[in-house]
Formats: structure tokens, sequence, C-alpha cells
């Protein structure tokens, strides 16, 4: 480290909390993209991928009981909002529950990293395991920056 390094002015400390927020978004988006790219050149489906993601984080998932299809979808939009998504609109019904969002995945990041957003956008399957896991349906569309996605409660076996 050379002296500018600690002089305060240009720090990581002079950072607001908005400019980290964007920097961890960007992060993570960019973590992700460049994933999905290092998986398609070695040829690993990026489906096993985030089927393995949506298996291990129901791990930290210590609510056994069902949930809604609202309550579902807005813990998802959660996380896509930690992502840098931003909300265009949002049905969180009980029994069935829609929304379409835009910013996931950065198309500008996805160019920059040569990574084909379609595939980046198969992310978005990773919460699929949760979803059966809560006797929930979990799709997802989508066209050109925006993404709609569809929870709805699945029959009772029996």
């Amino acid at each position: 480290m050379d002296e500018h390094d600690l002089d305060g002015a240009d720090d990581y400390s002079a950072d607001s909390p908005e400019e980290l927020l964007e920097q961890a978004q960007s992060n993570a988006q960019a973590t992700i993209i460049a994933t999905v790219g290092f998986l398609s050149q070695r040829g690993v489906p990026v489906a096993d991928w985030t089927e393995s993601l949506g298996a291990t984080f129901g791990l930290a998932w210590d609510e056994p009981e069902p949930w809604d299809a609202g309550e579902f979808l807005d813990a998802m939009l959660t996380n896509f909002l930690s992502l840098g998504a931003t909300v265009i609109d949002a049905d969180l019904e009980t029994d069935r529950a829609e929304a379409t969002t835009t910013g996931f995945p950065d198309l500008e990041l996805c160019t920059l990293f040569n990574v084909d957003p379609d595939l980046v956008s198969a992310f978005n399957d990773s919460p699929a395991p949760l979803a059966r896991a809560r006797a929930l349906s979990w799709e997802w569309t989508r066209t050109g920056n925006e993404t709609r996605y569809l929870v709805r409660q699945t029959p009772a076996e029996g």
C-alpha cells in the first residue's frame, strides 16, 4: 500500500451505503454472469448448476411449512432486488402471484463478458427446488430486459 491508499480522501471508508450497495449488486451480477460463461465454455449444463443452487439455498431456509404463492414470490423478489433488479409490477396473491422485473441480467455486463443473456437468465431457475419443497410451482419468462415470474399453489397430492 502506498500513502494514497491511506489518506482517507479516496479510500473505501468514503463510500456511502448507496455506493456500496450499487457495487455489491454489480459484483453479484458479474459473478453470476462470469460463472455462466465459465460453465458454458466447459460444457457444464447451466441447468445442473441452477438446480444445485436452489437445493443448496434451501438448506438455509428453516421454514418447513408450505408458503403461499405471494409470500414466496415476495421473498424471491427481494433476492432479485439485491442483484440490482427493479420490480415493475407485482400481484402477490395467496394462490397465484406474479411480477415483472427489469435489470437482471444486466445486459451491458453480459455484453462486456461476452455471455449470452439468455444463458444468464437460467439463474431464474434456481428458486424452482425451493418452490417445489413448499408445494408451489415456479415459472418465468424473459422478453428483452423484462422478466415475468409466476408462482402458483400446486394441488395437494392424495
